[in-house]
């Protein structure tokens, strides 16, 4: 059993960036499509969040669009 699940991991992670001004792209991937999962991951901070499964050209499009964005 993990310590902590991935909400909970996130919002640590975004607690600790907010006393360096950073911010580090965070996606949910989860086997969970529903409504709830969605609201939950963007509750704990996370930037987007996606159900499996994904194929590969969908996740290198999303990470390189992410990167474009951070550099921007």
């Amino acid at each position: 059993m993990p310590v902590m699940n991935g909400y909970e991991a996130t919002r640590r992670i975004r607690e600790e960036e907010s006393r360096y001004g950073i911010r580090t792209p965070i996606i949910a991937l989860t086997a969970n499509s529903m409504e709830k999962g969605l609201q939950d991951a963007m509750e704990a901070g996370m930037d987007l969040h996606l159900a499996k499964p994904i194929p590969k050209p969908r996740i290198a499009q999303i990470v390189l669009d992410l990167c474009n964005h951070v550099q921007n």
